[in-house]
């Protein structure tokens, strides 16, 4: 079975920090005395790795990771599942273990499970690193509100505005998506320190989506600064 991590999408497209640890509280995952004496009940090595990610680029996207348990693989029932903090992140059991979802809501929650008789629970955070150290729309700058979070809305029409973009140090851009007119464009950049485009902000979606990578851990974060979609919601600055 190919384990992997997937990003699925409510309404567009596009691209995610989540650090998945073992809880200190977490109960020993190994019971003699289970029914599947052979077959250990934890959650699978591949998923007890340090995994980083970035939260989802935008609020209509969901994040989805899955945290395989070797004895729900052979048949074993996931019961008393929860998360601690629904805001962060929501479970469904599976046929092969957890299913995690989570958004744009930074923070940690804990998940939580009975596999045989025996609990597993792993501390899940949603974690945002901001990769930038200017981000200047109109000559203004929105730097405050991307300090704090990885999407800045706003209410604004602009008409070929120019975007100032520079990076923190230790990090790189490496890809521009320009949308103008709910059409999108999408520029691969070969790590650079800066960049500069012009946007206009006249429906939905309008604006500019900048994807950072750092050099050293290769780790990716993706930074949003668009037109609301509803003059009723705004997470404007």
């Amino acid at each position: 079975m190919k384990r992997n991590m997937t990003i699925s999408r409510k309404i567009a497209v596009g691209a995610l920090s989540v650090v998945v640890g073992c809880s200190a509280a977490t109960v020993n995952p190994l019971c003699a005395s289970t029914a599947y004496a052979e077959t250990e009940v934890k959650f699978n090595d591949e998923s007890n790795i340090s995994w980083v990610v970035s939260p989802v680029p935008d609020d209509n996207y969901t994040g989805e990771m899955y945290m395989y348990i070797d004895a729900v693989e052979e048949g074993a029932k996931v019961k008393k599942l929860k998360s601690s903090n629904k805001k962060v992140a929501t479970v469904k059991a599976g046929s092969s273990g957890v299913a995690i979802s989570y958004g744009l809501r930074t923070g940690s929650t804990m998940i939580s499970c009975v596999v045989n008789g025996v609990k597993l629970s792993h501390k899940f955070t949603v974690k945002y690193v901001c990769p930038v150290s200017s981000f200047k729309v109109d000559g203004k700058s929105v730097l405050s509100t991307l300090k704090k979070k990885n999407v800045f809305v706003t209410s604004q029409t602009l008409e070929n505005k120019k975007v100032t973009i520079k990076a923190k140090k230790g990090w790189v851009i490496t890809e521009v998506r320009n949308v103008k007119n709910m059409k999108g464009r999408t520029a691969k950049v070969r790590n650079k320190t800066s960049y500069s485009t012009t946007i206009t902000t006249k429906w939905p979606y309008d604006g500019i989506r900048v994807k950072f990578k750092n050099k050293k851990t290769g780790k990716e974060q993706t930074v949003t600064y668009r037109k609301m979609y509803s003059s009723d919601y705004s997470q404007a600055g």
